[in-house]
């Protein structure tokens, strides 16, 4: 992303400044009288959040945050689950069991659950730039150094601190939150969201071009071939972090981020509210189904149907792309319904799409080939 790509757009003169934001009887047609333009996004006058959003659009500050949001939640998932098209060749290497390699699947997710908590309060102090630029940093680390475990112990320790990357989502959804309306805010986090989980099925076919890449080499091995293939993620979180830092803004005004005053009373009451923990249940049923698939689908495959190493990880990619449109499709659908029903209809939506994967879960689970066999 350079300078050209994503240009500032030309700042107004003091008098048109002045005049951006007017009353009933001024305001140019179709244009609500607490609405100001900025980058070309009809944006609310008071707080500054967008009104609108254009994706073919990279103008500071709201649609550059936006794009930035997903690009550096798409590269976290790459590096969080770039393990999982590789797992036979690295089962094979360190003679681990399917046993041993849920293990560090669930030490993967678990270490993201407590990011996840922790890095939440600290946005709200620092912003989702800079909380958004510490993860992916610290993330690289342990990533550069994935080739290098021996064992199940040194496996699970690096796919636990990997999965601290996991946390990204947090500083994804915050960002475009504070920088879109509530009118529109489901269809943007929804599609920033979506896009960014479709690292998940993107990993797939990255992950195992340069295994097979490496493995071209006549002087790599299976071995050689998976351990020299986490370099290129983990260089990817670095580029990421600095593209946030360095092109990205703290807030809709574009200045710095001003941290909220927090209430110990306002987060006691949230926890007291029941609906809270329905949707902490709902939600940890569908993204918990969506992790597991994503780190046990090319195993699965593999295992079960016996197809080649590639042909698994290229089938389980379709499951993670799907996000380049479905989730989208979810944050459109969830916004519908709550202009329509307000925040019931946003319930209910999400009720019958959990229901939904649960039916298709079960579908998929009777799936065989004559070449399956008990996994």
């Amino acid at each position: 992303m350079t300078q050209g790509d994503c240009e500032d757009p030309p700042q107004p003169s003091t008098a048109l400044a002045d005049s951006v934001i007017k009353g009933a009887g001024e305001t140019k047609a179709g244009q609500r009288a607490d609405t100001k333009t900025v980058g070309g996004l009809e944006c609310d006058g008071a707080s500054g959040k967008a009104r609108e959003y254009r994706i073919r659009s990279c103008a500071r500050p709201h649609m550059r945050a936006f794009h930035l949001a997903w690009i550096s939640f798409l590269t976290a998932f790459i590096a969080w689950f770039s393990f999982a098209p590789l797992g036979p060749a690295i089962k094979k290497s360190l003679r681990l069991s399917n046993e041993d390699i849920l293990i560090a699947n669930v030490a993967s997710v678990s270490s993201t659950v407590f990011a996840r908590f922790a890095i939440g309060p600290a946005m709200d102090i620092v912003g989702p730039r800079i909380g958004q630029c510490f993860i992916l940093l610290f993330a690289a680390i342990p990533t550069f150094f994935a080739g290098l475990v021996t064992n199940l112990a040194g496996l699970t320790t690096v796919r636990a601190l990997v999965g601290v990357v996991g946390a990204a989502f947090v500083g994804c959804q915050f960002w475009c939150s504070i920088m879109f309306t509530k009118e529109i805010s489901g269809t943007v986090n929804a599609i920033a969201g979506g896009w960014g989980n479709m690292g998940g099925g993107l990993t797939q076919i990255i992950m195992i071009g340069i295994y097979n890449m490496n493995l071209a080499s006549p002087s790599c091995d299976e071995e050689c071939a998976w351990r020299n293939a986490f370099y290129i993620p983990a260089f990817s979180l670095l580029a990421a972090a600095a593209l946030v830092f360095f092109l990205g803004d703290d807030s809709p005004k574009g200045d710095k981020y001003d941290a909220p005053n927090r209430r110990r009373s306002g987060v006691v009451d949230v926890a007291k509210n029941i609906q809270v923990w329905l949707l902490v249940i709902q939600y940890a049923a569908c993204f918990g189904v969506e992790l597991h698939v994503n780190n046990t689908a090319a195993l699965y495959y593999f295992n079960r149907f016996g197809v080649s190493l590639t042909t698994a990880a290229l089938v389980s990619s379709l499951f993670g792309l799907m996000n380049l449109f479905a989730r989208a499709w979810g944050g459109m659908l969830s916004d519908y319904c709550y202009q329509e029903w307000n925040m019931l209809g946003r319930k209910y939506a999400h009720i019958l799409l959990v229901i939904g994967e649960g039916i298709a879960l079960i579908a998929f689970s009777r799936m065989v080939s004559e070449n399956t066999h008990k996994y």
